[in-house]
């Protein structure tokens, strides 16, 4: 009943969130509309076409509107419009000049259409015709001057520059959906804001300026979005842009920083954090003021600036901080990104998986054509055709004696050995019989294929099942949620920080039993095994779990520190030993082993052993070995493993191919170890005095295609040694009459505890006992298994005082 409350709550918060995120859209969709429609360009074209610096350059006008024709062409009538009606709110002469100046830039904009591609061109463009239309402007009324000059020669200078980054401004507004935005298009973004803001100077609503209450307005959403370092560049860069309108504004300037920044600072506390940063800026900036007044209409320009955010839809501003890296709403977009390229990969893996599954059970299938009832009678009338039709004896044999010919030829055609009277019956028996026999071989060929189709269906869907199975469970583990474990996290660091040790950043994968797994970001660099010493038995204190440090490393320059990933430590720990003895001393054994950890904490450990000697031998057992270890590493279950092995070993063998097979897979977590044996002696595994033989009887790889395979299970315990040989130690000591018994008591008698000295002293024993002969490779594996002991004790939570 639990499980179905949940699964109604979670439904609950499914769709209240799905009705949320459509709120959302549809206001978000309300700008895309604006911005589509071009009611955007025809605004913002008004306020740039009557922002002027300086008081006498109008440097907005044709940036903005070359920067549209490049852009969205479509959008310049709008454009035009805009700038022209803005221009004429400042008189006739503006008007006329502007709607001038944007006319020459279309034209030239035509003519020079294949070489405006280029950004730099067309900054180069733009400032030729300012400075064109100005300087005919300017003589028109007055006689020009070197002064004049460089008036027109800044002004379009100033034109050049803020077309390009007016086109920075433009690429940000139709950036996708889940692109982040550089410093530089953030600044860029800052200017075009500013420049609109820039067309309300000179606008007073009673005693208030309205271009105070825009730049305030502006840099309170950047702060809102984005934080302190964007609210306080915003700040800056707006307030510079309206000193250039009026050096009445210099003092506008530090106030807008200075919101900026506290808002930033603020912005954990949502809208009211940011315009309690704005109230603070505009009291301290207001103490250098002189005139008290002033300071009051401030208060009242900050309260409406913070009234207009307050009335601003939370999903624009979420949908600008989505673009702001180190942002909360940065960070979920790309969670939700990620989420959601995982979960379509998960999907598109468990349709393989189906696919191969489906494969596999089609192949499956396929079973060769049964023989057909009638093939007997076929072959008696192919055959008869052949040899009775020209015969003299046909009548005698087929019309007065039909029955004891067909009977007789019925024999013939299903064992091929004629009946006792038949040579004397049949004047043709020899060639009968010859064709009879063609006839068998035939089918005992075609009987051959059909057999060798159907091992090689078993053997393809055996290969399909399996792949299936490897790509279900990796679709499992991509499915798997990541849990939210941000109270854990900071759970974790207060206790570290109780400890004395201050860490970063902790990012927390699993924390399951077992299966912890965990980054930590140490803001030091460590010179005295700090991880393994202090940090690892500090976590297996807080989490009540062995923890040990998996890896770590040092943050690469310019930063300092070092990074750390901790796992669970499994419950048992395995040490092998190898050792080798070529046939007749040489340096090349026909034995190849293995002593591996496999995933999900598995060891692995095999000895594959060469029909013959020297180095054909060697490449034989390399390539089943080889072919063995890459399968289990891809996680396909071991007897499937052995059995694809031995399927490929039999499709390509030549001459003979054979390869003996000692596996055995150690669970680390439980020590239970799984033995399989194809053709291998018996393994010993030694527990103080006693030893335990775990034999099997079974061919070697490659003799046939289907083949019988035994799967032994024993239970280890901590302290146990597990020797498995190949068949050179056994097969070597002739001269013994028990060559097993010899074997248990040489392991019996082991003194040593270390697996590379105890497979050593075996290998010599068996050389010593063989009389110093080696007449064929030999090789022993040792593997010893024990708990898993942390190097360094856990440091208790609760530490007695004094």
């Amino acid at each position: 009943m639990a499980n179905v409350h949940e699964a109604n709550f979670e439904l609950t918060n499914a769709l209240s969130l799905k009705r949320t995120r459509k709120k959302e859209a549809r206001k978000v969709n309300v700008m895309k509309w604006l911005y589509e429609k071009g009611i955007f360009h025809l605004l913002a074209g008004v306020m740039l076409g009557r922002a002027v610096v300086m008081l006498q350059f109008m440097p907005f006008a044709l940036p903005f509107f070359a920067a549209v024709m490049i852009m969205q062409r479509q959008k310049a009538p709008h454009t035009f419009a805009g700038l022209t009606a803005g221009a004429a709110a400042l008189g006739m002469l503006p008007a006329l000049y502007t709607a001038t100046i944007l006319l020459m830039y279309y034209i030239s904009f035509g003519l020079l259409r294949k070489y405006t591609g280029n950004q730099f061109v067309a900054a180069g463009l733009a400032a030729g015709v300012t400075g064109v239309v100005k300087t005919g402007y300017v003589w028109a009324v007055q006689p020009l001057t070197w002064m004049e000059g460089f008036y027109i020669l800044a002004e379009a200078a100033m034109t050049g520059v803020l077309l390009l980054i007016f086109l920075q401004s433009f690429l940000v507004l139709t950036k996708g959906r889940r692109s982040a935005y550089s410093h530089e298009e953030l600044v860029a973004l800052s200017v075009l804001a500013a420049s609109v803001a820039l067309g309300l100077t000179g606008l007073i609503a009673g005693d208030l300026v309205i271009s105070h209450i825009a730049a305030r307005y502006v840099v309170l959403a950047a702060a809102l979005a984005a934080g302190a370092l964007v609210g306080s560049t915003a700040g800056v860069v707006i307030g510079l842009l309206f000193c250039l309108a009026s050096f009445a504004f210099i003092p506008e300037v530090a106030l807008l920083a200075v919101a900026g920044l506290l808002g930033g600072l603020l912005k954990s506390g949502g809208r009211v954090g940011v315009v309690i940063g704005l109230m603070l800026a505009t009291m301290l900036t207001g103490l250098m003021m002189e005139n008290a007044l002033r300071l009051e209409f401030s208060l009242y320009e900050s309260a409406v600036a913070a009234l207009l955010l307050f009335i601003t839809p939370g999903s624009w501003v979420r949908a600008l901080a989505r673009h702001i890296p180190g942002s909360e709403e940065y960070a979920e977009e790309q969670q939700l990104y990620a989420k959601s390229v995982r979960d379509v990969t998960a999907e598109k893996v468990e349709h393989f998986s189906t696919m191969f599954k489906k494969l596999s059970d089609s192949f499956s299938d396929i079973e060769p054509a049964a023989e057909n009832p009638g093939a007997a009678d076929e072959m008696i009338g192919s055959v008869s055709k052949y040899t009775c039709d020209q015969c003299f004896r046909k009548e005698f044999c087929w019309s007065e004696h039909f029955e004891r010919t067909y009977e007789w030829m019925s024999v013939l055609a299903e064992r091929g050995e004629p009946e006792p009277g038949w040579k004397s019956h049949c004047v043709k028996s020899a060639l009968m019989e010859k064709e009879f026999d063609r006839y068998h071989q035939e089918k005992a060929v075609n009987q051959l294929m059909q057999q060798h189709m159907k091992e090689g269906n078993r053997f393809v869907a055996r290969q399909l099942s399996g792949l299936a199975d490897v790509m279900s469970e990796f679709a499992s583990e991509l499915q798997r949620e990541t849990r939210e474990n941000g109270e854990q996290e900071e759970k974790i660091l207060q206790e570290l920080e109780s400890y004395g040790v201050r860490a970063d950043q902790i990012d927390i994968h699993c924390l399951e039993a077992g299966r912890v797994d965990m980054d930590v970001l140490l803001p030091f660099q460590e010179k005295h095994g700090e991880c393994d010493k202090l940090i690892a038995p500090m976590l297996s204190s807080i989490l009540q779990e062995t923890v040990i440090v998996h890896q770590k490393g040092d943050l690469p320059p310019p930063y300092y520190g070092t990074t750390a990933t901790f796992r669970s430590a499994k419950a048992f720990h395995v040490t092998s030993g190898i050792a080798h003895a070529a046939y007749a001393g040489g340096l090349i054994s026909g034995d190849s082993c293995a002593a591996i950890p496999i995933h999900e904490g598995k060891f692995a450990a095999a000895i594959c052993d060469g029909m013959g000697n020297g180095e054909k031998a060697r490449e034989e057992s390399e390539e089943t070995i080889g072919l063995l270890e890459e399968m289990l590493r891809a996680g396909i279950e071991e007897e499937l493993a052995i059995k694809s092995v031995n399927s490929i070993l039999t499709a390509k063998r030549t001459s003979e191919m054979y390869s003996t097979v000692d596996l055995v897979m150690i669970d680390l977590q439980h020590a239970r170890a799984r033995f399989l044996k194809v053709g291998a002696v018996p393994s010993y595994v030694k527990r103080g005095k006693q030893i335990q033989m775990i034999e099997a009887a079974n061919l070697p790889l490659g003799f046939f295609h289907e083949m019988e395979m035994d799967v032994l299970e024993h239970q280890l315990k901590s302290g146990d040694m597990l020797f498995m040989l190949s068949d050179g130690l056994i097969d070597g000591l002739r001269s013994i009459e028990n060559p097993e018994r010899w074997m248990r008591r040489q392991i019996a008698e082991l003194v040593t505890t270390d697996p590379q000295e105890a497979a050593d002293l075996l290998v010599e024993a068996a050389v010593r006992a063989a009389g110093g002969s080696i007449n064929d490779d030999m090789t022993v594996v040792a593997v010893k298994i024990d708990h898993q002991v942390p190097k360094w004790a856990a440091i208790p939570l609760r530490r007695s005082a004094g």
